[in-house]
């Protein structure tokens, strides 16, 4: 009996099973690697009573932690739905994507957000910050870096009619912010028209843009730009620009103070009399009070206007009352105050107004 040794032989894959062999291996390393990033990029949220989601931070403001989780329903939106939490609420929070971190003091970091047992750490390029977790005020995703994402404001309206007089009252008051690290730009714009038996009764319009440089340890520099006209004044136009200096004192999650000063020049011209330039110092303040519960606010911005040089005095001051009453949708009692203490002869000295409006944030 002979015995015979079979002998195999690997028969090389040719040159077509090897590229389609790659294939499936960069197609899987592709498939795995797309699942890991999506888990990673999953951030973490966990509350005082235990309940922990997980999804995407949208923003911190005002006392509230907007929090996007995937099937959500809680605010009538595309997409996933976004949830609004109390900040004091949060015990836990983690997120491997790079935020943009505003402090109480006015400190500003930027890095990836690791909180819990009421501390936060912010791991910057620099290296790991840690910070108490009611010091932060803000927080914004770095990815909204183009113009839209930081852009934000609110636009309302009122109206009414009488038909014993044939009037129509007609107010509009809307507000666009835009904001990066270190500016932020407002441009508003407040107008009221009152017609009466189909003759214009009073006319106001107010238009205004101010931009402020963030300094250290809550310090900031602003130019301004206001146009305006106010018939129950009888002025006709006034244009003036203006820099100024000031500091937020207080910046919570329930309140914000500031004041500034500085100095402008304004050309105006009141009705029946010549064009005048003016060259004035101002002082002024800007305070917001919110209450997240009842999701209420009141906003203040006051300006004094004085001329070394003449004794005239003069103050604009404008307030909101605002409550939500839906998603994105508020009342709003707005008033507003025009006041000139040595107005050219014959001139009214005060404009006041309020006005009812029904409004929409975005």
């Amino acid at each position: 009996m002979r015995l015979v040794r079979e002998t195999t032989y690997a028969v090389p894959p040719g040159p077509q099973e090897t590229l389609h062999v790659n294939m499936q291996r960069t197609l899987l390393a592709w498939l795995l690697g797309a699942v890991s990033a999506s888990a990673a990029a999953d951030d973490i949220v966990v509350l005082n009573s235990g309940n922990r989601m997980s999804g995407s931070i949208v923003a911190l403001s005002r006392g509230e932690l907007t929090f996007s989780v995937e099937g959500a329903r809680a605010r009538p939106r595309p997409g996933a739905g976004r949830i609004d939490i109390d900040w004091q609420n949060v015990a836990e929070l983690r997120s491997e994507d790079t935020f943009y971190v505003w402090l109480a003091s006015g400190e500003r970091h930027i890095g990836s957000l690791a909180a819990t047992n009421g501390r936060m750490v912010v791991h910057t390029p620099e290296g790991p910050r840690e910070v108490a977790l009611l010091e932060v005020v803000e927080i914004e995703p770095a990815s909204a870096a183009d113009f839209a994402g930081r852009l934000s404001g609110s636009i309302d309206v009122g109206f009414e009619f009488l038909s014993a007089n044939d009037e129509i009252d007609w107010t509009l008051n809307a507000e666009a912010q835009h904001r990066t690290t270190n500016y932020r730009t407002t441009a508003s714009i407040n107008s009221l028209l009152r017609r009466r038996d189909g003759t214009t009764a009073h006319r106001r319009n107010r238009l205004k843009l101010d931009s402020r440089r963030l300094l250290d340890n809550r310090w900031f520099a602003q130019a301004m730009s206001i146009a305006e006209e106010d018939r129950e004044l009888d002025l006709d136009s006034r244009f003036l620009l203006g820099a100024s200096y000031g500091r937020t004192f207080v910046r919570s999650q329930r309140m914000e103070f500031a004041a500034f000063a500085g100095v402008n020049a304004d050309r105006e011209r009141f009705r029946g009399h010549r064009a005048d330039t003016l060259f004035e110092a101002h002082a002024g303040v800007d305070w917001e009070w919110f209450e997240l519960a009842a999701d209420t606010s009141i906003a203040l911005d006051a300006i004094t206007y004085f001329a070394p040089d003449q004794p005239r005095l003069r103050v604009d001051l404008e307030a909101a009352l605002r409550h939500d009453i839906s998603d994105d949708y508020y009342l709003s009692l707005y008033v507003f105050e025009s006041y000139n203490s040595d107005p050219p002869e014959a001139l009214e000295k005060s404009d006041l107004g309020v006005a009812l409006t029904f409004g929409r944030s975005f």
